[in-house]
Parts: C-alpha cells; structure tokens; sequence
C-alpha cells in the first residue's frame, strides 16, 4: 500500500530507502540482478550509470490500456513499457544498491508529444531524483532505449521542433551519475532554485496516483480515463515510427 503524504523533511535521503508494493525491493531476482549490473563498477557514480543503462536498456513504448507495473513484472519480462514502470524499476534498483532515491512527479507541456499524438492537456510525468554527493539530483536517463532515442532525435530534428517524440531538441540524455540530466524537458529556474515544472516527491509512482484520488476522486477518475485513451494512440505512434526507422 502506498504510502500517506509524507509530513516529515522530505529532504532528507533516509526516508528514501524503505520498500512499497510497487518497488518490490525484497524480491531475489531484483537484488541478484542488481548485484550482476553493478558488480565491475569501481565507483559511485559508475554503479549510478550501470543501472541507468540497463533499465534504458528495456524497449521503450506505453502499452495501450496497461497500468504500472510492480518492478517484478517488469524485470522478468523485459517488455516495452513506459514512464512509470522504468522509474519504478530504477528507483528500485537503486535502493536496492542503497542509494535513496524518489520520484518527482513533472508536469509536461502538450508539445512533448508532438509526433506521437495530438493532445491539449498538460500531463504529469515521473522522473527520479538520486541522492548524490549530499544532493538530490534528476535524471530521466534510464527512460529511452538507444534505438528509440536515435530515432526521435533524428525525427524531431527533420522537423526542426523544439520537443516532440517525448523529448526535448536540448535535453540530455548521456548521465555523469552525478549531475542533473533530463532529456524530456528544460527545467525552468527562472522564478526560483525549484523548477517550474517540478510537483511533488513520492515512495514509487502509484503513490502520486493515490494521492490525487484521496484529494479530488473526480480527477483522478478523468486523468485515468485520459491517460488509457491517450496510451492507445501512443503506443501505435511509436511502433509505426520504430517500423519506419527500420528497428
């Protein structure tokens, strides 16, 4: 069960380690894997971008009409899926290799999805943030396989559009494991430290999802409603632009 709003320092990395249904953390395939990916790394920063590699690793798509999976699910079987599933899996993985880490729900604008599907609404999106040399860092590297990635890019740039495919034209993808990189957006500080597009911290992506149920059920009812609708259309989207680009 998802955790309630946290009412402690949510700054604090030790509240960031603990498990959820969804993070699955003591299940032995997560832990041995976990183990296998990081085994040769000989630093911090390197274990980071081990495990931000082999989740990217997993194909990218958002499976019509699925919800989010539990890390167990999604690490057996290696399918494509999306946002919420790939933050959970790297979240977890990383907890696991105790580091603490969150998820910090994002809000996108429309144009995000330009070349995948046709929308007016603003979504919110997880990206994880890391605990790294006393500092919480973003990074959404561990999103975009590389065959997706290439394609994107070089699609969005016959187009010459600043975002589009689910990427932003001046994000960044290539992660140091130690300082911020986001590939899906800009962030925005020209009001404050705090990005513009930056919402709340959560335990794994469900718990945003309870939240927003506990506090307004209709909106959580027609996010829900909108997202399946959306994922349809989405997920053909990306297989047709995965078959035009040959992978």
């Amino acid at each position: 069960m998802a955790r309630p709003p946290i009412s402690y320092n949510e700054a604090d990395p030790i509240h960031w380690l603990g498990n959820t249904a969804m993070l699955n953390l003591g299940d032995d395939k997560l832990r041995l894997r976990v183990k296998t990916v990081i085994q040769f790394s000989r630093t911090d920063p390197e274990r980071l971008q081990c495990v931000a590699r082999y989740v990217a690793a997993i194909p990218f798509n958002v499976p019509a009409f699925a919800g989010m999976k539990r890390t167990r699910k999604t690490l057996r079987q290696r399918r494509a899926v999306g946002w919420y599933s790939k933050a959970a899996l790297f979240m977890a993985m990383l907890r696991v290799a105790g580091v603490p880490a969150r998820v910090r729900m994002i809000r996108v604008p429309p144009e995000l999805f330009r070349g995948l599907v046709n929308t007016r609404f603003r979504v919110e999106l997880p990206v994880v943030e890391v605990w790294i040399q006393h500092r919480w860092v973003a990074t959404d590297s561990y999103l975009y396989d590389p065959s997706y990635l290439a394609t994107a890019r070089e699609a969005l740039a016959e187009r010459n559009w600043p975002m589009g495919f689910g990427i932003h034209r001046n994000g960044q993808s290539d992660w140091n494991g130690v300082d911020e990189a986001l590939v899906m957006i800009i962030p925005d500080r020209s009001r404050s430290e705090r990005p513009a597009q930056y919402l709340g911290v959560y335990d794994d992506p469900q718990a945003f999802a309870a939240q927003m149920r506990r506090r307004t059920f209709f909106r959580w009812w027609f996010t829900l409603v909108r997202n399946r609708l959306l994922s349809i259309r989405m997920n053909l989207s990306i297989r047709r632009l995965r078959r035009e680009a040959g992978g």
